[in-house]
């Protein structure tokens, strides 16, 4: 039982106790029978009480509480509680001992030995009153002034051991605040200690002030600095500005300094400098070989040779270029100087950044050493608070216990002594309710263990929810209704499926085969449905009886059917309608005999195909082109052609079958098949891809459905048959006779359409029902031969199909293995249309003979009638 997919509802526990209740009961009736007879067998208890209260403030508790604070943590005894532990201590082994062997009261088992203390146990009762301090001490027995004896007793003995228990705690209390309280101030010195010597070895004496002039003095520093690089960024845009005026750099500016400071440099320059000007006056005037030009060139080589001499021993080749450049004046002297102070001025304040910035440093490593001196004071602070905290706390404790070493340590007080109890706490009636509460819980369980470990489908719900299939229709198991109970039924073998549609019309459970076959005829589908295959999860699931009574409810109501008993492994379509089964659809698709032949009419309207001999490979035969040819045939001879198939468990026949067909028809059982079988067959059909009509709930009981009105009617639905000859029945009976003649035109399953009814039965019945038999013989036999016509005028086609065939054999240079594929399906068609017409025209006679004896009759009472 799937519980996440159990709908909680009444409906459905109800459906569960009508599955189990047999299991149920019987465990019911066990369970109650041996609780009354244990209630019934019971003496009388009594039980004797007394209630003891307790004191908070014990000396355990203080000394709890000075352990609390000493070690920083609770212990077992703090943690639990007070009255639990007290509760354990009157259930404690040495007390009830003790309690047993007391001269008063020489407690004894049964067999007048010395009573156990397991067996004291189970009579002694403790416990506490809700949200309050108070204990109850109850004992039960036979003997109601032994049990108060027995219950005083026990709190004597604990009021005693309490009271030693107590004092020896305020000893051992004392004792251990003696040895506590020299090693906690021992603690609180040398923390004191610590903090002394960490302030001393860091220069603190108030950590807030110290820490305050450190940052002040760091802000000081950090201003300092920042004016320090404001001056040194001034200095050095002032220099570049002055370079890019004089073009140098900084040491190109100390060598032009140097040479303007020099007299002979400058002379020299200044001669060079007229010589250069008269040169180039010369070149404007004369040509490039006047002597003139000449002598003024050689001059102005000879005055520059004196001048790289002359630089050469201030700047070598930085003082030749400057010379060349011949830039040098009053301005770029002064430049040059104002330059080199500002290179200076730009060095010490380098000096003095680099030198604050040192201070800062150092400064701020104390900074962010404050935060861990700090914590490390901070912790000794605490430890000193908390060693003072227990040193204070101790020696109040001590004060407390010396003072109660002197007074009564007892905590607890008696309210209320055990008397002896008049009245038994026992009694027969809850014994009884008891009893039937257990067994009614007991019976609960074996049904819902029953039913949890039970993996079928128990309801029709349930099985819909799991295919996900359409449900067609819902057939009643046939074990509600008592067909065994007639007397022609007696005999027969009760494994044969029953036709229920052909021999009890008259039953309702019929109605539910003309139901199913009324919801097929209605369903909507891509293609109009003719073949039918019905198969099931697995055996046993009635797939056999619902195809036997389905085609014969078609056949009822004027469809021509055939069914076929295409299971060739265990046949049992023969059995069902009494035919033999030595030639059927396995000789039919092997031997390639004539499918009419092997065809039998088994009631009007219907013919059955059995399966025939055993084959080894019967997959094979189903699978063949023969079967699809006879399929095709079938299904426009009638019209419905129904195939009883093997179950899905056991071979692949019905899948094979399916895909042949129109629409598959799956027959489920609720109780019999489990939910794996189901989700099984679920993927078999989906992966074969076939047209699933629906689904048909077969042998469905009670307990498998809510419908339970549905069942109750088939109960009561009376059987209003009677198997006796006519001439001895009732008129009543005479009349329900001939209504099941008129709709069948037969008496019985073993006899045939072309078996006329003899002519003195025709004479006993009824002269209306007689007129109707006639009347409706006449409409079967028009239909008859329109259909005969029908396939006349199909075989004339089929015959000119042929032909056209045959011809483009002849002449056609097409494929000649499609050709002659094509041409023997043709022929095998016409073949079997030409044996479906003798059979039809057979069958037409048949009913004509029938018609025309009939009407002899209907004329010859008429006349008689007419006459008197």
């Amino acid at each position: 039982m799937n519980l996440s997919q159990t709908p909680l509802d009444n409906q459905y526990y109800w459906q569960m106790i009508k599955r189990r209740w047999l299991p149920g009961s019987i465990v019911f009736l066990i369970i109650l029978t041996l609780g009354i007879v244990a209630t019934t067998l019971k003496k009388n208890v009594y039980e004797a009480e007394a209630r003891l209260k307790f004191k908070s403030n014990t000396v355990s508790s203080s000394l709890t509480e000075v352990g609390k604070a000493l070690e920083g943590f609770s212990t077992i005894a703090e943690k639990g509680n007070f009255i639990d532990t007290e509760t354990e201590v009157l259930r404690s082994v040495p007390l009830v001992k003790k309690t047993i062997n007391d001269p008063k009261l020489q407690l004894k088992d049964r067999e007048g030995k010395k009573l156990k203390v397991e067996d004291f146990l189970e009579n002694l009762k403790v416990s506490s009153i809700t949200a309050t301090d108070i204990l109850k001490i109850s004992y039960a027995s036979h003997n109601p002034e032994q049990a108060a004896l027995t219950v005083n007793t026990l709190v004597k003995n604990y009021l005693d051991n309490n009271l030693i228990v107590n004092k020896a705690e305020a000893e051992t209390a004392r004792k251990f605040l003696e040895e506590q309280l020299p090693r906690a101030e021992d603690s609180l010195h040398k923390t004191e200690a610590k903090i002394r010597e960490l302030k001393e070895s860091n220069g603190f004496v108030d950590p807030d002030e110290n820490t305050s002039s450190l940052i002040q003095g760091m802000r000081q520093l950090q201003a300092d600095i920042a004016q320090a690089r404001g001056e040194m960024a001034n200095a050095e845009s002032q220099a570049d500005y002055i370079r890019k005026k004089l073009g140098l750099i900084a040491e190109q500016a100390v060598v032009s300094t140097t040479i303007s400071q020099s007299p002979a440099v400058k002379e020299t320059i200044s001669k060079l400098q007229n010589a250069e000007s008269e040169l180039a006056i010369a070149k404007a005037r004369f040509t490039g070989n006047s002597p003139n030009v000449v002598e003024l060139q050689q001059q102005v080589d000879s005055l520059s040779k004196l001048l790289y001499r002359q630089t050469a021993s201030v700047g070598a080749e930085t003082a030749r270029d400057l010379v060349q450049r011949n830039k040098t004046g009053v301005i770029q002297e002064e430049l040059t100087t104002d330059l080199i102070q500002l290179e200076a001025l730009k060095s010490g304040l380098q000096k003095q950044i680099d030198s604050l910035s040192r201070v800062e440093g150092d400064r701020r490593a104390r900074i962010q050493k404050v935060p861990e001196l700090e914590q490390k004071l901070s912790q000794l602070e605490r430890q000193r608070a908390s060693f003072q905290s227990t040193y204070d706390a101790l020696w109040q404790k001590l004060q407390t216990i010396k003072i109660a070493e002197v007074q009564d340590p007892g905590n607890v007080r008696v309210i209320s002594n055990a008397d002896v109890p008049a009245q038994p706490v026992s009694s027969r009636a809850v014994g009884f309710l008891a009893a039937g509460s257990l067994a009614l819980l007991s019976a609960a369980g074996v049904i819902y263990l029953l039913e949890i470990s039970d993996r079928s489908i128990k309801t029709i719900d349930e099985a819909k929810q799991l295919y996900g299939y359409t449900s067609l229709g819902i057939i009643p198991s046939t074990d509600r209704i008592k067909l065994l109970a007639l007397p022609e039924l007696k005999d027969q073998d009760p494994s044969i499926p029953k036709l229920i549609v052909r021999d009890y019309p008259f039953l309702a459970l019929g109605e539910s085969y003309r139901m199913l076959q009324s919801n097929i005829r209605s369903l909507k589908t891509d293609r109009k449905v003719k073949t039918i295959v019905i198969t099931s999860s697995g055996v046993q699931e009635g797939k056999s009886t619902v195809a036997a009574n389905l085609a014969a409810a078609m056949a009822q109501v004027g469809n021509r059917v055939l069914l076929v008993d295409a299971n060739l492994y265990d046949p049992i379509q023969d059995r069902i309608w009494n035919t033999y089964n030595d030639n059927g659809l396995s000789n039919v698709i092997a031997d390639r005999l004539d499918p009419r032949m092997s065809i039998n009419e088994v009631m009007p309207n219907l013919d059955l195909l059995t399966s025939g001999s055993l084959n080894p490979s019967p997959a094979t035969l189903l699978d063949s082109q023969r079967m699809r040819m006879l399929i095709d045939y079938w299904s426009e001879s009638y019209d419905f052609v129904i195939f009883d198939t093997p179950s899905l468990d056991l071979t692949a026949d019905a899948p094979i079958m399916g895909r042949m067909a129109d629409g598959v028809l799956l027959v489920v059982r609720p109780g019999l098949v489990e939910r794996s079988q189901a989700k099984f067959t679920k993927e078999i059909l989906e992966q074969s891809g076939l047209n699933m009509l629906g689904i048909v709930f077969n042998g469905v009981e009670p307990q498998f459905d809510s419908r339970s009105y549905y069942y109750n009617a088939l109960e009561e639905s009376p059987i209003m048959f009677s198997y006796n000859k006519l001439p001895g029945i009732s008129p009543v009976e005479n009349e329900e006779l001939w209504d099941t003649i008129s709709l069948m035109v037969i008496e019985s399953k073993k006899d045939r359409l072309d078996a006329n009814l003899n002519e003195d039965q025709l004479q006993s019945a009824p002269l209306n029902k007689l007129e109707s038999m006639v009347f409706h013989l006449q409409q079967d036999l028009v239909d008859l031969s329109r259909v005969v016509k029908e396939q006349e005028e199909e075989l004339l086609l089929q015959r000119q199909k042929v032909k056209k065939l045959q011809r483009r054999a002849n002449v056609s240079n097409e494929n000649e293995f499609y050709l002659e594929n094509q041409l023997n399906q043709e022929q095998e068609r016409k073949r079997m249309l030409d044996e479906t017409l003798v059979g039809q025209r057979r069958n037409l006679q048949k009913r004509r003979e029938m018609l025309f004896q009939y009407q002899q009759v209907l004329e010859s009472r008429q006349n008689a009638s007419f006459r008197v």
